[in-house]
């Protein structure tokens, strides 16, 4: 039997994916990154935030470890 090296919940932080968002001023579909929290508008220049869930990182004690310090802090102060 094979341990994995990080949760599974970290997977989208660690390896992050392009997802689509509206634009929140201008409706204009922009591509923001599953480890991103805001995104500007490239035809009106608005900033979009992402809703962030609840993840791994608000209770898992081996958060900050398992994504990196730098990372983690982004991702906390969200």
């Amino acid at each position: 039997m094979s341990l994995m090296s990080s949760c599974p919940g970290s997977k989208l932080f660690k390896n992050p994916m392009p997802e689509p968002i509206n634009c929140s001023n201008c409706g204009e579909e922009l591509e923001i990154w599953t480890d991103e929290l805001k995104v500007r508008c490239k035809s009106c220049g608005a900033v979009t935030y992402k809703e962030r869930m609840p993840s791994c990182i608000d209770w898992c004690k081996y958060a900050e470890s398992c994504v990196g310090p730098d990372l983690y802090r982004r991702l906390k102060a969200s």
